[in-house]
């Protein structure tokens, strides 16, 4: 295919400006309407995101940039999501993934994985429904949580035990804001992430939504994969592990 300079010239434009700003929102039509032309299109979606490893969506009027999974430029390294987090090591960062998962279980937990169930999600909620699945984990039969971790790319068990070490949350805090080392306060950490990359929005620090970002996230990329549709339908009900106790 033959590319005129003048549609080589707005795909970059596009790209460089969706690098150093994130975003393109409404007010910026000039850059919207050339997003919409099938030429620039092209070059972004077969040249531009190819080579960078980068995805360019649209939700609503916005225009966004996502990194690849195997992107080790635009995308974030363990140490680079520590430090955002402020997360000590490694197994922190995998139960911050795993809160993130359960999550999007909560939002996405209808046989139409394709629309969010509900609105909101209260933090309370979401505290424990990773403490249910973390006990699960743990009563569990040692073979069978392998198999899982096999399915999740994690280790549930060493995440489960981090989760254990963090203090319960106290109902009789009025104001979660100053909770702190709690699970509550942890969970915190992990949304105020997701809220600075602009997927998700804490409401009065006592519930999160999701943004549009993520949603179109969700909807057009994860669930593409059949892994992540199978994990986020299992997490929205309890694990199926068997208990290890048998008496």
């Amino acid at each position: 295919m033959e590319w005129h300079e003048d549609d080589v010239r707005w795909a970059f434009r596009i790209f460089m400006k969706l690098l150093d700003d994130g975003i393109i929102d409404e007010n910026q039509r000039e850059y919207l309407y050339n997003y919409s032309r099938p030429e620039v299109r092209s070059i972004l979606e077969e040249i531009i995101e190819k080579e960078a490893d980068v995805k360019t969506f649209s939700a609503g009027d916005r225009l966004y940039l996502s990194p690849g999974v195997g992107n080790r430029i635009f995308g974030y390294k363990n140490a680079e999501l520590r430090q955002k987090m402020n997360l000590r090591n490694n197994s922190e960062l995998y139960l911050a993934y795993f809160v993130i998962l359960n999550l999007l279980a909560k939002f996405y937990n209808s046989d139409d994985q394709s629309l969010a169930s509900r609105q909101f999600v209260p933090l309370e909620e979401l505290e424990e429904t990773v403490s249910l699945h973390v006990n699960t984990i743990m009563e569990a039969d040692p073979e069978d949580v392998e198999v899982q971790e096999e399915n999740f790319g994690i280790n549930l068990r060493s995440v489960s035990e981090v989760w254990l070490d963090i203090p319960a949350f106290d109902d009789k805090i009025t104001n979660l804001k100053r909770a702190v080392n709690n699970r509550i306060s942890f969970i915190l950490r992990v949304i105020r992430f997701l809220e600075e990359e602009g997927l998700a929005q804490v409401l009065e620090d006592r519930e999160v939504r999701l943004l549009p970002k993520m949603e179109h996230l969700v909807v057009k990329y994860y669930f593409n994969s059949h892994r992540k549709d199978y994990l986020l339908q299992m997490l929205s009900a309890p694990l199926p592990l068997q208990s290890n106790d048998i008496s």
